[in-house]
């Protein structure tokens, strides 16, 4: 019987995911990916139906290969690049509080999750850092964010209207 989840999209990224065999191979994959085909500033859209899918698998594949070359403080501590979580989580905060442009901000708090969404940072930092991005993110929306007409809240916001015909 045939694995619903079968299909040659996904077969052919398992079949790349095989292949990291390091934690450094497999940082620069998901940083790539993510970068590629997860964000709202994404280049490709190959992969609408199956990105978050792959997107799990080279996670559990970047988890399995952090514990097996991560010693129990480096779990807590380090990212996934070998760069101390905290400092990482500090210099975004840092630059965060520096920010007075929402759709600014709305950019730091995106690359951070693009960049640092675990398990490529430790669930302790990022959860925390996060809340702390989304809470300066908010209080810099909370000034009439919504009373733009649609038109301007477009334009502010860069966006291209594609219609289907």
């Amino acid at each position: 019987m045939a694995n619903i989840h079968d299909n040659p999209t996904r077969n052919a990224w398992m079949a790349k995911i095989a292949t990291l065999d390091t934690l450094a191979k497999a940082h620069a994959f998901i940083t790539d990916f993510r970068a590629k085909h997860m964000s709202p500033f994404k280049t490709d859209w190959s992969l609408e139906l199956d990105g978050l899918w792959i997107e799990l698998k080279i996670e559990e594949k970047l988890a399995l290969l952090k514990h097996k070359e991560f010693n129990d403080t480096q779990l807590l501590n380090n990212c996934t690049c070998g760069a101390n979580a905290q400092q990482v989580a500090n210099e975004v905060i840092v630059k965060m509080e520096a920010c007075t442009d929402m759709y600014e901000a709305e950019r730091i708090h995106i690359n951070f999750r693009l960049a640092c969404k675990p398990p490529v940072m430790p669930v302790n930092v990022f959860l925390d850092t996060d809340r702390l991005l989304g809470t300066k993110l908010m209080e810099l929306r909370n000034t009439d964010y919504y009373a733009l007409p649609l038109e301007e809240l477009r334009k502010k916001r860069g966006v291209k209207v594609v219609t289907l015909q």
